[in-house]
């Protein structure tokens, strides 16, 4: 089964914008050169500490250190992000959700790109348990959140929607 890179959904778009008559591709893409605070840079440190410790099956630790990227900088969506991927790994697809629900509204107002990271990990979290009804509304959101920069990613998560419900099918005892 084909799955795309979490942080490559939505990474790929390309949006067209007008200034002054003229149209220029912008692509989609995270935020560069962002300075914060001392909090947000140990919030930042955390975060990342957090992401690695996730990527090396540290789950336990993972978490943790999303707890106290958040405690440090309680604004930094990245902690909260880190926090959902860590609680969807372990199974606790609720708590995931609420956390991925936390780091789309802490993202800056026009990070659309690292709403976009949020919000397909929230439909993936939901695909991935088999909560097909979540995991369709989530991708929903997705899909309206990027398909003017984005519109394969936006054919990807229908295609993703309806390879949950056709893995429910099977998973489905015989009547």
């Amino acid at each position: 089964m084909r799955r795309l890179s979490l942080l490559g959904v939505g990474a790929l778009g390309v949006a067209l914008i007008t200034s002054g008559g003229n149209v220029r591709a912008v692509q989609l893409r995270a935020p560069q050169n962002v300075q914060g605070t001392a909090a947000s840079q140990q919030s930042a440190q955390l975060a990342s500490r957090s992401a690695a410790a996730r990527a090396s099956g540290q789950l336990d630790a993972a978490l943790s250190l999303a707890e106290q990227g958040i405690h440090a900088d309680g604004d930094d969506p990245w902690p909260y992000y880190n926090k959902a991927m860590t609680l969807g790994e372990l199974g606790r697809v609720d708590e995931a959700a609420a956390a991925f629900r936390e780091a789309e509204g802490h993202y800056f107002p026009g990070d659309l790109w690292g709403k976009s990271v949020a919000v397909y990990g929230r439909a993936n979290t939901y695909a991935q348990a088999g909560r097909c009804a979540e995991a369709k509304q989530a991708y929903d959101d997705y899909a309206s959140l990027v398909w003017q920069y984005d519109p394969k990613s936006t054919d990807l998560v229908r295609q993703y929607e309806a390879e949950c419900r056709a893995r429910l099918r099977l998973a489905a005892p015989a009547r």
